[in-house]
């Protein structure tokens, strides 16, 4: 075996330079943020002092943008969410469920198809329940367009709804002037149900698409994090890259200027401060994301059911569909309340400009290090 060979390591063996060449990469990037040269020593006091009072303010700057940006965007989506489209879903429902009970009301005033209407309706015609829940259809609908939740095309297919509900009471209207005649009144009813129910307009075939639409609006407001990923990537390699150009500055200055220095470290906290506050409240904001998400697919699922033989039924009752939707509205009030969207905001706020304050103080103290060498580094100069 050659000397070569005897040289090379063998295949159970370890090659005594390898850990070196790999160490060799962060050895020397911890030297550049200790301040030393290739051969450990010390740089000039005042150019490393000057670069570091611009390095790490802007640094702390940039992690503070970054995290700032992320859990902003996280808001924004939850304020659209809980301001806009749940208050949308929510009236949407309540158009959906009044005016199906609005129909029940009618047909068991005025009877279906060969069924004759009650006594009572000769005397009091529709009664106070029936024109109510029209009303309260009608509301829902004006309300869901002040919501804003809705597009254009889609508010002017709201206003169209709105006309349609209009003619549908007045086909129901004309069916109680005429209950004494079956055939009138059955084409009246017909009309009516044409126009809610089976016909090319079908009202509440329309109100369904738009809550459809909505809620797939929401899945996809709590499902976009593109942004946040983006940006919350970008600040921990940033916070990562500062948080070794911070040790390496405390170690020079203790090396060079024999300083410990709390000041920096007490300036440089508010970093960390700030990351720990925007990180839990983008868990907070998401959380409430996913809780109006869950709460429009509940509405969406929430139906009137059928009435038994004899009329009487749950709709109006605490069991029935209009109280299940004041419900599911309550607890994701609730909620929202209980992650604190609003308060969140005012925190992450005031983290910020204290992490602001904390990247200034870094400046300052490095100026107030720095000032005397710069001198003796450029007074010559």
């Amino acid at each position: 075996m050659s000397r070569d060979d005897r040289s090379l390591p063998g295949p159970g063996e370890r090659d005594p330079a390898a850990p070196a060449t790999r160490r060799r990469p962060a050895r020397a990037l911890w030297r550049w943020s200790a301040g030393r040269d290739a051969r450990g020593e010390l740089k000039p006091t005042g150019k490393f002092l000057f670069s570091r009072m611009v390095m790490v303010p802007v640094g702390m700057l940039t992690v503070l943008a970054l995290a700032g940006t992320a859990y902003f965007d996280v808001h924004r989506r939850t304020e659209e969410l809980r301001d806009r489209y749940a208050p949308a879903l929510v009236d949407l429902a309540h158009a959906r469920v009044s005016l199906t009970l609005a129909q029940q009301e009618a047909e068991q005033r005025l009877g279906t198809g060969d069924g004759e209407p009650l006594l009572q309706t000769g005397l009091v015609g529709l009664g106070e329940r029936y024109p109510a829940l029209v009303a309260e259809a009608s509301q829902s609908l004006n309300n869901a367009v002040q919501t804003q939740a809705l597009s254009r095309t889609q508010e002017q297919v709201v206003r169209v709804v709105s006309g349609l509900v209009t003619a549908y009471d007045g086909w129901i209207d004309w069916a109680n002037s005429h209950h004494g005649s079956r055939p009138l009144r059955r084409a009246g009813m017909d009309y009516a149900t044409d126009l809610l129910r089976t016909g090319p307009t079908a009202i509440l075939q329309r109100i369904g698409a738009l809550e459809q639409h909505l809620r797939s609006t929401v899945a996809g407001l709590s499902a976009r994090r593109t942004v946040l990923a983006g940006t919350a990537s970008a600040a921990l390699l940033a916070t990562l890259v500062l948080a070794l150009v911070f040790v390496g500055l405390l170690d020079y200055v203790r090396a060079r200027l024999r300083v410990r220095s709390p000041l920096l470290v007490l300036y440089g906290l508010p970093v960390l401060l700030v990351l720990g506050v925007l990180s839990f409240g983008v868990t907070a904001q998401q959380r409430a994301q996913r809780d109006v998400e869950r709460t429009a697919g509940l509405l969406g699922r929430i139906t009137v059911p059928r009435p038994p033989g004899d009329g009487a039924g749950e709709a109006g009752t605490a069991r029935g569909p209009d109280a299940a939707i004041e419900r599911e509205d309550a607890a994701l009030a609730g909620k929202l309340r209980g992650t604190h969207p609003g308060e969140w905001a005012t925190a992450a706020a005031l983290a910020l400009a204290v992490g602001a304050a904390g990247a200034v103080g870094c400046g300052f103290t490095l100026r107030r290090y720095g000032r005397e060498h710069w001198k003796i580094d450029w007074g010559k100069a």
